[in-house]
């Protein structure tokens, strides 16, 4: 890594999570944090400013060794931006995954997720499969999940039956593929958690 723009925390073992973080044009307290989870190709487009979000994007590798480093850096922007209880979690393909799996440990208000992996084949974790982490106990984000429309019968609809079946609120649609920018996506995903918290 030899972006200068990159910031950067790091575990005990030394390893390190980079990441960009773009405030909110205004400021104010209680502006809700918005995790953008991509590879690291699209993490350039997604660092822009945008008026009432902090816009918090990682750049990593996806896997358990980011895990917790990822945890503690969203915990750790939130306290400081005093937005704990106003966290919402983007992701698309791999990122849809991981988008997924820390909204739900973030307790997120809500998870956006444009066509994720819900199981994956070459780990025996519990996370392997996000459906496990489901229960009608708990709190969960509200997920919105944007499937693939030549295949209705893909992850995504595997993972909005589970949702439906625990009680949690679940919006499925099925996008066809798009040439559009990373950035056009990302206010269009904005757009939606806006409509989320307004209702809150």
């Amino acid at each position: 890594m030899c972006d200068k723009d990159l910031l950067y925390i790091e575990d005990a073992h030394n390893q390190k999570l980079y990441y960009r973080f773009t405030p909110a044009a205004v400021v104010s307290n209680f502006i809700p944090l918005v995790v953008v989870l991509d590879n690291e190709k699209k993490a350039h487009s997604s660092d822009f400013e945008y008026k009432m979000w902090n816009i918090l994007t990682p750049v990593y590798t996806h896997g358990d060794e980011n895990k917790e480093l990822l945890q503690k850096l969203i915990k750790q922007i939130a306290q400081e931006h005093e937005c704990e209880d106003h966290i919402y979690v983007y992701g698309s393909s791999t990122g849809g995954y991981e988008a997924i799996l820390q909204g739900i440990l973030s307790k997120a208000n809500a998870v956006f997720a444009h066509t994720p992996p819900i199981r994956l084949l070459d780990t025996n974790s519990t996370q392997s499969d996000l459906t496990n982490l489901l229960n009608p106990t708990d709190s969960f984000p509200i997920f919105y999940l944007c499937g693939n429309e030549s295949n209705p019968e893909d992850d995504t609809a595997y993972f909005a039956d589970a949702c439906k079946k625990n009680g949690i609120k679940v919006h499925l649609d099925f996008c066809p593929k798009s040439d559009e920018d990373e950035n056009h996506r990302l206010k269009e995903v904005l757009n939606f958690f806006e409509r989320v918290a307004s209702q809150n």
